[in-house]
């Protein structure tokens, strides 16, 4: 699934009660020095789209430092990232709601002792929100409604975050942008919750988040690329592609939709460059990727 469009009451219902969190930091399971640079390394490569390394990293570090929870969400966002942007094969959502349920598992264990943990609160509200749009995009509703009302608890904790923080800022950005979009036929559901919010301040919030000097800056330039495309709001789109492919310009998911604005923009030419970059790459683990940047080649080709 590449920019396509959910029901619109299962999007209601994802983003009304959870929101996607970004990613959190730190290695809470280990004051390990070996341990903080493995992770670091896995996120690096996770962003490299290297997720045979990435992989690797993570499968290790489950082992040493069994209870982090980040380790863990890194391990969930794997298929989850192959699901949403890079091909909405069945293999890859039943592959992350069985991670993100371990990963949710080993997060809850650390709240217990950790109540007011902001990295751990974000997890929870992100993978309970992940859990819910795959869920809903599989038909497996009953598992998307369940994940969305558990994952409210954890958003009204996120609104009441620092909204100076970048990873609350992101959260805060895409709960204001979906509610502040959700059709009007059904904007009575999030009034009877107490709930509203505002496009432009969504977008406004996740901007700041994309200026952060961490790796939050990261994911939320990568949900403004996907949000600026939806809306058909392509230079905005193609400013937030090209910042990500300058800092990972490796990654072939941010270079497909780095050709994709370009090629709204009809700058052809280097949405061909850009999709030939996704092809010369031949990333093992976004073959679908692949296939589709080929095609849009031939396409771009036929047209001249």
């Amino acid at each position: 699934m590449i920019l396509s469009r959910l029901p619109a009451l299962f999007l209601l219902i994802f983003f009304s009660f959870s929101v996607m969190a970004s990613s959190p930091y730190g290695n809470p399971d280990s004051d390990s020095s070996d341990a903080d640079t493995r992770l670091n390394d896995a996120i690096q490569a996770f962003y490299d789209s290297d997720w045979r390394v990435a992989q690797q990293l993570i499968d290790e570090l489950k082992k040493d430092t069994p209870n982090d929870p980040t380790v863990h969400f890194y391990d969930s966002m794997l298929p989850f990232w192959a699901y949403f942007f890079a091909g909405n094969r069945n293999e890859d959502a039943k592959d992350f709601l069985k991670r993100s349920e371990s990963a949710i598992n080993v997060s809850e264990r650390h709240m217990r002792s950790a109540r007011n943990d902001t990295s751990t609160v974000l997890l929870l509200s992100g993978l309970h929100g992940y859990r819910g749009l795959v869920a809903a995009s599989e038909r497996e509703y009953r598992t998307a409604v369940r994940s969305a009302m558990t994952g409210f608890t954890y958003t009204r904790q996120l609104l009441s975050m620092d909204s100076e923080d970048p990873n609350a800022m992101m959260g805060r950005g895409v709960f204001n942008y979906m509610m502040g979009t959700i059709p009007s036929e059904v904007r009575w559901v999030t009034s009877f919750a107490g709930l509203s919010g505002d496009r432009e301040t969504g977008f406004e919030q996740l901007e700041q988040a994309a200026g952060a000097g961490t790796y939050v800056s990261i994911d939320a330039l990568m949900i403004l690329t996907y949000l600026y495309l939806r809306d058909e709001e392509f230079e905005n789109a193609l400013t937030a592609a090209e910042k990500l492919v300058a800092r990972h310009p490796e990654n072939a998911i941010f270079q497909y939709y780095h050709g994709k604005s370009l090629e709204m923009l009809d700058r052809n030419s280097e949405a061909r460059s850009a999709y030939r970059n996704v092809v010369d790459l031949n990333n093992s683990s976004l073959l679908y990727l692949r296939e589709q940047a080929q095609k849009r080649l031939e396409v771009l080709a036929a047209g001249r």
